[in-house]
């Protein structure tokens, strides 16, 4: 099959392929860290001792190199994808809205369970900047679009008008480039990369959390279970913007085709749903191991 469609709009294998494996390691990392933080509490609650022993294996996963290292590359990859797709279709203010009433319940449902002692609560998260992100290339897409509406006709207008479709992509790769000369740098330290922010956490403590929404700042802990500011994050998601106009808006789309097939279904599957399988997964985790710790309980 060279080509899938999913209602009028055109698939690629590749982008779902590679989203599948993205959701598929982001659900198997929250595992990891449902293990050490949330399965001890569920434990004492019920009275239990289920996976105790999986718990150092959990921590040392978390804090290894390969997860961190790891993680950076999985979040990167999956925030272009992002933008890459954003694109490929004209609903980017209809995709975010979705997203950001989610993202709404996810901070209301992890602030209730953080009072029970399950987790922190979640103030911008993934989701968080998903939307955020998704929003803003809406917004550059549209005045692209508007200006290169008043161009005109001819060869020369057609073409000004593809260069401009390329703002939200070019908006994105130069916060890129100032972030990472003014604002923070990467940092190569015992094995692992890290960004480090070069903006101190000058103000009140309200004030530190309102701006680490858009930057990170320096030597300041954001109270969130799930944390990616606006800066670097949002800027990423642009940036996959040029790439999906280079490669998936001419004949370069097609490149992968050829390599389309049944065995690349089970990933592909993942990717076309990865936004329910991402959301989905922060509660069936959690629901799974409570459910396990109190039919253990019974037989305690």
């Amino acid at each position: 099959m060279v080509r899938r469609f999913c209602g009028k709009s055109e698939r690629f294998w590749e982008l779902d392929f590679a989203r599948g494996i993205c959701v598929l390691l982001m659900v198997f990392d929250h595992f990891m860290y449902c293990l050490f933080d949330i399965m001890p509490s569920l434990n004492e609650m019920f009275g239990t001792s289920l996976f105790a022993e999986a718990e150092d294996l959990a921590i040392s996963w978390w804090l290894s190199d390969l997860r961190v290292n790891g993680r950076l590359l999985v979040i990167t990859a999956f925030f272009l994808l992002c933008g890459i797709s954003s694109t490929l279709t004209r609903g980017n203010f209809r995709r975010c809205i979705p997203l950001a009433l989610v993202a709404a319940g996810i901070s209301a449902v992890t602030a209730i369970l953080e009072q029970w002692g399950l987790g922190m609560r979640v103030l911008f998260g993934v989701i968080h900047m998903l939307a955020a992100g998704i929003f803003l290339y809406a917004v550059f897409d549209e005045a692209a679009s508007a200006v290169g509406a008043l161009l005109g006709k001819g060869r020369a207008s057609q073409i000004a008008r593809n260069l401009l479709r390329l703002l939200p992509g070019v908006v994105g790769v130069v916060l890129l480039i100032w972030y990472f000369t003014a604002a923070a740098q990467f940092t190569f330290t015992d094995g692992q990369w890290e960004i480090i922010s070069k903006i101190p956490a000058q103000w009140s403590e309200e004030e530190n959390i309102l701006r680490a929404t858009f930057v990170y700042l320096l030597n300041f802990r954001y109270p969130s279970g799930d944390y990616f500011p606006i800066l670097p994050w949002a800027a990423v998601v642009l940036a996959g913007g040029i790439i999906g106009r280079l490669v998936y808006h001419t004949d370069a789309r097609y490149a992968f085709s050829r390599l389309d097939g049944a065995w690349n279904s089970g990933f592909c599957f993942l990717g076309r749903h990865a936004a329910v399988i991402y959301i989905a997964h922060m509660v069936v985790i959690p629901v799974l191991f409570a459910a396990a710790a109190f039919c253990v309980s019974l037989f305690v």
